[in-house]
Parts: C-alpha cells; sequence; structure tokens
C-alpha cells in the first residue's frame, strides 16, 4: 500500500512538471503572439529593411560614394605599368661592326685620319629574347579648378542621393500612419454598418407586415428594400477599400498577408489631444527640415558647379601636369638570368605637359551658356518650390480646421440622434410610438456615426501629411 502511494505521489509529481512546461509554453506563445502585433513603427522598421524603393535609392546612394571617391581620386598621381616580352625566332644574332679606316681617310697634310678612326660596333646582335619594363607617372598640377569642382560637384551629388533615400523614407513612414489610421476606421465604419444593417432588416420585415395588411403602398415597402440594399453596396465597397489598404501597406513593409487581426491600435490618438501647430511654424520647420526644399538648394549648387566647370574649359586655359616614364629593357631577364646588369638599358623621361582647347568652334562657350540656363531654371524652380510648400501648409491647415469643425459637428447630430432614440422608444414602450420612428432614429444615428468616422479619415491624412512632409521630421 506505502509503494502505491509514493507510486501515485511520482506520478503526481510529474503530472504538475509538464503541467508547468505546458503553461509555460502558452505563456510563451501568448507573448510572441502579442510581440507580432503590428504598428506603424514595426512597419517602417520592416520597410526600412525590406521596401524596394528603398532599396534601389540605396543602392544609388553607394553609387553616388563610388563616383565621389573617383572624382576624389583625380587629385592624386596615377602610375602605370607596362612590360612586354618578346620572343624572336631568326633575329640578327651577329655584330654589325666597322674596323679602324674601313671607310677610308683623308690626309691633314703630314698624317692620315682614318674613318673611322678606331674599331666600332654599330650594332651588337640580338638574342632570341627581349624584355621592356616601364613605369609611367602622371600628375596633374593646375586645372583651372575643375578637379576641385568635380569634387565638390559630385559630394553635392551624393548628400542628393542621400536627401532622396531620407525623402522616401519620410513619405513611406508617412503613408504607413495615414493607412494604419485608415484601417482602424474602416473596421468601426464595418461594425456600425453592421447594426446598421440589422435594423435595416427589421424595417423590412415590418414593412413586409405593413404592405400584407395594407397599411403600406409597395413603393414603400421598394423604399425599405433599397435603403437595405444601399448598406450591402457600402460593405462591399468598404471591404474593397479595406483590401486596397492591406495591399498598401504590405507593399510598403514589405510584410506579406497582412491582416486587421494583425495590428495593435493603442497608438490612435484622439482628434482632440492632437496639436496642430500654426502656419508660421510649418513654414519655418518646412524651410529648413523639408527634403523638397533641401533637393531644390542642393540642385541648385549643382548647376552651379557645373557652370564654373564648363566655364574653366572655354578660351585658351590650359591644364599643366607632370608626365615621367621609368623604362628598363634588355635582353636577360632582370635578376634571374646570368649577366643580364650587362644587357640592360635604363631610361628616366621626365615632362612637364600643357593641353588646352584654343579652338573649338564655339562649342565650349555653348556648354558654358546652356549650364548658366540651367543654373537660372534651378533657382526659379527654388522659388517655385517654395511657393508650392507654403500654399500646400496653408490649404493643408484650412482643410484640417474643417475636418475639426465637420467632425464636431457629426458629433452633435449624434448626441441629438441618442436623445430623440430615448423619446422615440419610451413612446414606443407606452404604447404611442412607432417602431419604425424608433428604427430611423437609431439609422440616423448609424450614419452620422459613420459620417464622422470618414471625416476622421480625412482629418489624419491631412495631419500626418502635414508632419511627415514638411512641418516635424518625427512625429
Amino acid at each position: 500500500m506505502i509503494k502505491k502511494l509514493r507510486a501515485a505521489r511520482k506520478v503526481s509529481g510529474f503530472l504538475k512538471i509538464i503541467i508547468a512546461a505546458v503553461l509555460f509554453s502558452c505563456t510563451q506563445l501568448l507573448s510572441a503572439e502579442d510581440s507580432l502585433k503590428l504598428t506603424p513603427e514595426s512597419l517602417y522598421k520592416s520597410a526600412v529593411e525590406n521596401n524596394i524603393s528603398l532599396i534601389q535609392l540605396g543602392i544609388e546612394k553607394m553609387q553616388s560614394e563610388a563616383d565621389l571617391k573617383k572624382a576624389k581620386a583625380a587629385r592624386f598621381p596615377t602610375v602605370d605599368f607596362q612590360t612586354t616580352m618578346t620572343y624572336m625566332t631568326n633575329p640578327m644574332i651577329e655584330p654589325i661592326t666597322l674596323t679602324a679606316g674601313e671607310l677610308g681617310s683623308y690626309s691633314t697634310g703630314g698624317s692620315d685620319i682614318l674613318l673611322p678612326s678606331e674599331d666600332m660596333v654599330i650594332y651588337k646582335g640580338s638574342e632570341n629574347t627581349h624584355y621592356n619594363f616601364q613605369f609611367t607617372f602622371d600628375q596633374p598640377v593646375f586645372t583651372w579648378g575643375k578637379i576641385k569642382n568635380m569634387e565638390l560637384l559630385y559630394s553635392s551629388i551624393n548628400e542628393t542621393s542621400g536627401l532622396q533615400l531620407q525623402k522616401k523614407q519620410h513619405e513611406i513612414r508617412t503613408s504607413l500612419y495615414i493607412y494604419s489610421y485608415v484601417l482602424y476606421y474602416i473596421s468601426l465604419i464595418e461594425d456600425t454598418l453592421k447594426m446598421q444593417k440589422s435594423v435595416s432588416e427589421r424595417m423590412i420585415e415590418i414593412a413586409d407586415e405593413s404592405y400584407k395588411n395594407g397599411f403600406i403602398l409597395y413603393a414603400d415597402l421598394l423604399d425599405a428594400r433599397i435603403k437595405a440594399s444601399e448598406i450591402n453596396v457600402a460593405e462591399a465597397q468598404l471591404k474593397q477599400q479595406r483590401e486596397q489598404t492591406l495591399l498598401q501597406l504590405a507593399r510598403l513593409s514589405g510584410i506579406k498577408d497582412i491582416s486587421a487581426q494583425d495590428f495593435d491600435f493603442d497608438f490612435i490618438s484622439e482628434i482632440n489631444s492632437l496639436e496642430v501647430p500654426g502656419r508660421d511654424e510649418c513654414m519655418k520647420s518646412s524651410l529648413s527640415n523639408s527634403p523638397d526644399i533641401q533637393l531644390l538648394t542642393r540642385v541648385k549648387r549643382i548647376n552651379e558647379l557645373k557652370l564654373d566647370i564648363s566655364r574653366a574649359s572655354t578660351g585658351f586655359k590650359p591644364d599643366i601636369g607632370l608626365h615621367f616614364e621609368l623604362s628598363y629593357s634588355g635582353s636577360r631577364f632582370p635578376f634571374i638570368e646570368t649577366d643580364w646588369f650587362g644587357q640592360d638599358s635604363l631610361g628616366l623621361t621626365s615632362t612637364i605637359a600643357v593641353s588646352g582647347n584654343v579652338f573649338d568652334g564655339g562649342s565650349a562657350l555653348a556648354d558654358a551658356q546652356k549650364d548658366s540656363y540651367e543654373l537660372e531654371k534651378a533657382m526659379y524652380d527654388y522659388e517655385d518650390g517654395v511657393d508650392s510648400i507654403r500654399q500646400y501648409i496653408s490649404e493643408t491647415l484650412l482643410k484640417l480646421e474643417l475636418n475639426r469643425r465637420n467632425i464636431e459637428y457629426h458629433r452633435l447630430k449624434q448626441e441629438n440622434d441618442s436623445l430623440q432614440i430615448g423619446i422615440k422608444n419610451t413612446q414606443f414602450t407606452a404604447g404611442s410610438g412607432d417602431e419604425t420612428d424608433l428604427l430611423e432614429e437609431e439609422l440616423n444615428l448609424y450614419t452620422d456615426r459613420i459620417s464622422e468616422y470618414r471625416e476622421s479619415i480625412d482629418f489624419y491624412t491631412n495631419y500626418y501629411s502635414l508632419y511627415g512632409a514638411y512641418a516635424l521630421p518625427e512625429f
């Protein structure tokens, strides 16, 4: 009996361990599911790594960095090495010599001068092999600022690539916030439509009974059915909008198969708690933080540098550089074959090179004029960009104010609808009212609620577009 009790206790202890392990696993799974809940920020983190547009702009940024390194390298000398190794199957091996006096002599009054005066070797002869090694060294000295301006040009282009990447990141982050809010309010509208549909179906039932009993006309019954059909159409349209929103979120974030159930909507901010900055604050912040303004500034700078480079190439403005050549040649491979140092030839050449355009028919001058027009256009583009941003900020602030007023209007209507529902419900309960009147007031409440939600979507779209694009980089 005691052994059975001990065995039972062991089994009981083992079961406790298993149950504890299962509970721990369930807890871990629940916490993992909670951590997988999506927010605009988690979507943005995924977009930074997976969004195709950002990856492409990142590659362009690396390309511009490589171009900048190449432009900086133009300041330094270039050293090239060239070698040739020749094998001749039938060279002239025997040397060609002239002995003293072989070409004759002439008398100078008492003595004869031999031609040549002594034995000489005209051609030493050749072996089957010949080696040549050559180093060339080129160093620009003065280029009228073209190298320096090219370096500044590619530095500005590199900064422009970075700004384009930053601009795209802001656009994606802004869009993720907007689409997340749209998805949230679509879910609220769907819930409201379900309640509205339930009320509408009850009204059709009452209309059918009233028509059968001869209390209403067939036109009234059709009107009730049409209103119910409008709700079905609204549900279909809302479903399409929800699917499109999810597809946009998936495309921007790089996360596939996103559903509304994957979201944690705790990030939603109440409209009344959001502070909309003033026009002057938005404009001041946009001039310093807007990627569009910074891009226009960089484009203007790039055109200024291009014009300086073009002007440096007009007229007779020669570039000055140094050129050195160090060569070694011989029939024996150095350091390997015997007597290589007796068969070699070493040479050093130093050159100062001056190169410039004297006449090209006006081509360089035309290029400079074209670049000056591009610079003028860039300056006007900058002014136009500032005016466009100023107009956008003013229009968006007006839209936000209108959104707030419309939302307040729809909330007041809902408050009135709730009061009317209470009155109609009291009358219907007391037997002095009609159920249809009560149901119509409920439909009005749901309609005004949906109108508030749709106006809220417009508000958040304008709000985050303003903050994300022009007002503040962080929100």
